[in-house]
């Protein structure tokens, strides 16, 4: 084989809890480390810190950063420590950080635009960001890599330039998402969250373009009362006022925050997965509970459709009535689908899958 390919990938965002653009990291240096293609150099705040989470994985090295991830002081240090290996390392951003004065050849995963979508929900600090610096160092980039076809076009408008510098890399499913019928697992789960024998999930954040409310508000016409809502995180203000409106209080469980390896066992013992977010760039966990045989029912907006495809269903973002339906629908007459189908439709998203495209991505530069 000839010489790898020398990536310094910004793996700051890293840490114990691998949701969202952390796992993405993790997967593609835990891909491309145990292909032997890509030598992987990490920036990271803490190195030794780093070297734990990243303990499995073989072969990298680890460059500290001081400045914070999303911070003001970056845009000195990344330049100052990229420039450097001008022509002789890639830098990739699996995030939308970056600066428009790195010289080094870069390739930059923007996994959606929802600070531009939904600027009301943004500081005024993030606004400046995305137009100042994720824009011009979008442009600046030699590829752009996002995770949906979706999110592809959103950024081709956004960005204004030609389709072929855009490339769509789905994310992954992790090969520990998969059915759990041991009892013994089953019951130490349910007793550690004080699990209802029926419910209804929501796994994600509670930030405003996750839509939970109309959630909340289904379940008052939810017509099989021994139902409960389930949500991980914890009750805020907002929801409170929901839940006290639409007298659901006695429907809704928060169950705080659940460790990863849990989350097989929850898919796989909720009755319907429902997930009501208005904004998407990929949206994980749908697919997370369908790898667990869970019935999946996801709002018809951005990303979503085009992930789940014909295997779960979907209902109008902001009508309440409409969710019930699609979960009293769930719960008298199961979802059936073809096994194979369904395992050909998941194939699509391996962590495999998308270091390939990306080390395509990376040879081309």
């Amino acid at each position: 084989m000839k010489d790898k390919v020398h990536v310094i990938i910004d793996a700051r965002m890293v840490d114990e809890h691998l949701h969202g653009i952390a796992r993405y990291t993790y997967e593609l240096i835990k891909k491309g480390a145990a292909s032997g293609k890509v030598k992987y150099t990490l920036l990271v705040n803490d190195v030794r810190k780093a070297k734990v989470i990243f303990n499995k994985v073989d072969n990298l090295e680890f460059i500290k950063m001081n400045s914070k991830f999303l911070s003001l002081k970056e845009q000195i240090e990344l330049p100052r420590i990229l420039n450097k290996y001008k022509g002789k390392a890639i830098f990739h951003s699996p995030s939308f950080v970056s600066s428009p004065f790195i010289k080094i050849d870069t390739v930059m995963t923007i996994h959606d635009l929802n600070h531009i979508r939904y600027p009301q929900f943004y500081t005024p600090f993030h606004k400046y960001y995305y137009k100042y610096i994720v824009k011009p160092s979008a442009l600046n980039s030699k590829k752009v890599l996002t995770v949906s076809n979706f999110a592809k076009s959103e950024l081709l408008g956004w960005l204004k330039c030609e389709d072929s510098r855009v490339v769509v890399t789905y994310n992954g499913i992790d090969s520990d998402f998969k059915h759990i019928s041991d009892e013994t697992t089953l019951k130490k789960v349910k007793y550690k969250y004080d699990l209802p024998d029926k419910f209804i999930l929501y796994i994600g954040n509670l930030k405003p373009h996750k839509n939970v409310e109309t959630l909340v508000k289904a379940m008052k016409t939810v017509k099989d009362k021994n139902y409960f809502l389930v949500m991980n995180g914890k009750l805020n203000d907002k929801l409170r006022e929901v839940i006290k409106e639409y007298d659901v209080n006695d429907r809704i469980k928060f169950i705080g925050f659940v460790d990863d390896e849990d989350l097989p066992v929850l898919y796989s013992e909720a009755k319907v997965f429902v997930f009501p977010s208005l904004y998407e760039g990929f949206g994980l966990p749908p697919l997370e509970a369908m790898a667990c045989g869970c019935q999946v029912i996801v709002s018809d907006t951005s990303s979503l459709p085009e992930v789940v495809g014909n295997y779960g269903l979907k209902f109008d973002a902001k009508d309440h009535i409409n969710l019930s339906n699609k979960i009293n629908q769930c719960i008298e007459s199961p979802l059936l689908y073809n096994e194979k189908e369904l395992k050909d439709w998941m194939n699509r998203y391996d962590w495999q899958n998308t270091f390939d495209l990306t080390y395509e991505i990376y040879k081309e530069i």
